[in-house]
């Protein structure tokens, strides 16, 4: 019988890893759930998208017999920005491949899957940062009232799925409120990972990337959620709150370094984050 000869490829499949670590990457993500993903940019040349946010033309307007309605004109403000990768790569010694002690491979995958996952989240955090909505509620702590203030904002005229992403540390406070519901108590069940409970009909999420300002206080992003229903989301601009621009999934690429045994597991990500829908975003600031 012929000799059994173990390959590189053989110990790691980067095409498999690169499937796991995007499969894992939706358990490990609260922000990016709430971001559309858009995939336009896949297979085409360049790296630049220019996003355009149409404004309304207004109500349509009664004309008289024999009269002309005047024509309005079309405008729209933009978002440009470019793609960019993001990389992370982890060291694994052929010597504890051969140990056979825990598992290596398995967690360099995990490693990699967490790492991305931070910086996407980091990106969309970022990005919803850039709002230009805000509520000031910093004279006092977070509460269904200053939450009440927070949504009104966003000038609604019919009711709309929402989240809000605050600090660990003000979950107490919301716990303690009268009015909030607690997750457990929901007849259909958690909607959105990480939802703890609802408030003023928004999902609270807790986050500790959620931090303290300048001043000390808190500022949670709440966001308006696409409409679910095909009787309002005609009644509203188009575009969703965040969008992320997929140029590249999670690609894995093994490189193998004979002189000190060690295999190089590097992930990479082509993508770009950008804040599509201003009038979805309020940025409430709160009493820490």
């Amino acid at each position: 019988m012929a000799n059994a000869t173990t390959y590189l490829s053989d110990i790691i499949n980067p095409q498999v890893m690169g499937q796991m670590i995007e499969a894992k990457l939706p358990h490990l993500l609260k922000f990016t759930p709430f971001a559309k993903v858009d995939t336009s940019l896949q297979g085409v040349p360049g790296d630049t998208k220019t996003v355009p946010c149409w404004n309304f033309v207004g109500a349509a307007e009664d004309v008289a017999e024999g009269e002309a309605i005047e024509t309005k004109k079309l405008t729209a403000s933009s978002t440009t920005f470019t793609v960019k990768k993001v990389m992370q790569s982890v060291g694994v010694t052929q010597e504890s491949i051969n140990s056979g002690l825990g598992d290596p491979l398995g967690q360099a995958e995990t490693q990699l899957a967490k790492s991305i996952a931070l910086k996407l989240e980091n990106d969309v955090l970022a990005a919803a940062m850039t709002a230009t909505l805000s509520f000031d509620g910093s004279a006092a702590k977070i509460s269904y009232g200053q939450i009440v203030d927070a949504v009104d904002v966003l000038n609604e005229e019919e009711i709309t799925d929402k989240v809000m992403f605050v600090n660990p540390a003000q979950i107490t406070t919301l716990r303690k409120d009268a009015d909030f519901l607690s997750a457990d108590k929901y007849t259909a069940g958690v909607v959105i990972s990480g939802e703890i409970g609802m408030i003023a009909g928004v999902r609270i999420v807790p986050s500790k990337q959620i931090a303290k300002n300048e001043s000390g206080n808190y500022v949670c992003p709440l966001i308006k959620l696409e409409p679910s229903s095909t009787e309002t989301e005609y009644a509203e601009t188009e575009l969703p709150a965040l969008t992320i621009f997929l140029k590249k999934d999670t690609q894995v690429d093994p490189e193998w370094f004979p002189k000190t045994q060690t295999h190089d597991i590097t992930a990479s990500k082509y993508y770009g984050v950008a804040l599509t829908n201003s009038a979805k975003v309020v940025l409430a600031t709160y009493k820490a």
